[in-house]
């Protein structure tokens, strides 16, 4: 089940997740990035660093809500880089804010950390073991387990303190649930793994929207000053609460080493883990313990604080401060409450992230495609995410990365493509600065105004023609559409459009010859009117002629009648019984 991935809506094609994804676990389709399970170690860096924070996190907070709402014995596993990512409280007042939330038994992860001392001490001890890697920090593990699988057997086989603390809580004290709370979401993950231990995991992230905290408000810093009574009223009392700081791992087990032969080296973040494991694979490191934390700044960077400030170093130092507060009990008061040391032992098994290797004749059937030939057209630049043309290529192939990706391909091909449409068209195209200072101008524009681009680049606009369009424009920021302007300079009518580029305070012109068109116009409308002419003409003389034939056909009409009237009565008379 997957705990971190990306909201669809929001991925807008700027692979600033696959750039920063250390082992490349992203995919781009259709433009968009999903996070490939198997191929994830849950570090969160791509969450960090996605600019449209198009993230989504599996959250626990309905099932934590259903555990408090229920009448079971609750215990929270609160890791101790809290005091650096909530530094504006101090811990009294936190603790309180988290009781007040319904957790009402809280207890230091750090805790944990106490429990698994002597196991990691007696592998620290093993000189027959000339490479030990901790096994604390899940994100660090996953990383061993999918991509260096060589060195698995190098991991300390020992649960983690979070592991470890939730078997404590709940096999020694006495709890039905335990929630965990702390600053990493590879902890979801590993508390998968563990169900039956971890019930649920709550990030800093969270919590603080639980307690809704969008800045922290309060001014209450601890310091060193405060009275021992005050200490004294502090729930949490561990010698182990430096542990999510660099460097300290060891100091936590140290009272059970024999002898400090091993050179002991602590490795914070990604880049610098997977340089170190390559040195291991060649060989190159013996006899060393590597403290291994995914995180730069360990825990109290986190990528769930939700905490878009680095200040790294104040953190780190709060966690000291808070440290420093507290009662050293580096063993717990009864020893019946110690783990069995088989209980906390663990195995790390490979986890196979399936990848396909490509022929050469594949990859460069994949690099032609996006106009790269031969080796001098593989710029490397890295904007599509990966290293090298060539591991874009394989990402290609194994349906990782989309082929058009290539930013400095498509940049080309639609430069290319710009710049065939201005070289092309039959239409002027002049573009000047806010200033009206000539700063393109195309082939159709070099014919139109008689003047070539290299006499006229840097000239003002009203060298050519009147600039007043164009100065409107450039004050009042409104386009012009289709306007008709005559150029008598020129013997030209133009159709003018004129447009402000937002965001490059450029005004550009597009300027057609519309000249024969208007010729055309005006030759179209003179021989209209002279048909007009013409057939009024054929009207009036019609009707003078229809009225000429009325005229005589009605005197004929009239002539005829009488006689015929005349004719009928000397008939009447010649008829004797008539």
């Amino acid at each position: 089940m997957e705990v971190i991935n990306f909201t669809r809506a929001e991925c807008r094609n700027c692979y600033k997740c696959v750039r920063n994804c250390p082992v490349k676990a992203i995919r781009i389709k259709e433009g968009q990035a999903e996070i490939v399970l198997e191929r994830c170690i849950t570090c969160g860096t791509c969450l960090i660093k996605c600019p449209q924070n198009a993230k989504t996190v599996k959250s626990d907070m309905d099932k934590v809500n259903d555990i408090l709402g229920k009448n079971e014995k609750v215990a929270v596993s609160l890791a101790p880089s809290f005091a650096g990512i909530f530094s504006s409280f101090n811990p009294e007042n936190f603790m309180s804010r988290l009781k007040e939330l319904g957790f009402k038994d809280i207890f230091p992860t750090s805790q944990g950390a106490i429990l698994i001392a002597k196991a990691y001490a007696n592998i620290y001890n093993d000189k027959s073991r000339k490479v030990i890697i901790s096994s604390a920090c899940p994100a660090a593990n996953y990383l061993v387990q999918k991509y260096y699988p060589e060195l698995i057997n190098y991991l300390v086989p020992v649960v983690s303190p979070m592991i470890a603390h939730g078997m404590y809580l709940k096999r020694v004290r006495g709890y039905s649930k335990v929630i965990f709370i702390g600053p990493c979401l590879a902890k979801k993950m590993e508390a998968m793994e563990f169900k039956e231990i971890i019930d649920a995991v709550i990030t800093f992230d969270e919590l603080k929207k639980l307690m809704g905290l969008k800045e922290l408000i309060e001014e209450t810093y601890f310091s060193e000053n405060d009275d021992e009574e005050e200490n004294e009223e502090i729930s949490i009392k561990t010698g182990a609460a430096l542990y999510p700081i660099p460097g300290e791992t060891v100091k936590t087990f140290s009272p059970f080493i024999k002898e400090r032969w091993r050179r002991e080296i602590t490795v914070h973040g990604l880049d610098d883990l997977g340089e170190v494991f390559e040195e291991i694979k060649k060989g190159k490191l013996k006899d060393v313990f590597i403290e291994a934390n995914a995180c730069r700044g360990g825990c109290s960077s986190g990528p769930a604080t939700g905490d878009k400030k680095k200040d790294r170093f104040m953190k780190l130092g709060k966690i000291r401060e808070y440290a420093g507060r507290l009662k050293d009990k580096f063993q717990f008061e009864n020893k019946n409450e110690e783990l069995d040391m088989k209980a906390i032992t663990r195995e790390f098994t490979v986890l196979t992230v399936s990848k396909k290797i490509p022929s050469e004749e594949e990859i460069r059937n994949i690099l032609r495609q996006i106009g790269k030939y031969s080796e001098r057209d593989e710029l490397n630049c890295g904007t599509c995410g990966y290293d090298s043309c060539r591991e874009k290529a394989i990402a290609v192939y194994n349906g990782m990365a989309e082929i058009y990706m290539c930013i400095p391909y498509m940049r080309t091909r639609a430069e290319s493509i710009s710049e065939l449409i201005i070289e092309s068209t039959p239409n002027a195209i002049v573009v000047v600065d806010k200033n009206l200072q000539i700063q393109e101008y195309n082939p159709a524009a070099e014919k139109m105004f008689k003047k070539t681009k290299k006499e006229i680049i840097g000239m003002p606009l009203d060298y050519i023609f009147n600039d007043d369009d164009f100065r409107f424009v450039a004050e009042l920021k409104e386009n012009i559409i289709a306007k008709k302007v005559k150029l008598p300079e020129y013997n030209l009518v133009t159709l003018q459009s004129i447009y402000f580029l937002h965001g490059h305070d450029l005004i550009i012109g597009i300027i057609s010859d519309i000249t024969k068109q208007e010729e055309d116009r005006k030759r179209n409308l003179e021989i209209k009117k002279k048909t007009i002419e013409t057939t009024q003409q054929v009207i009036e003389k019609q009707m003078r002629v229809a009225q000429e034939i009325a005229s005589v056909l009605g005197e004929t009409t009239a002539e005829t009648k009488v006689l015929l009237n005349r004719i009928k009565s000397i008939l009447k008379e010649e008829l004797p019984d008539e």
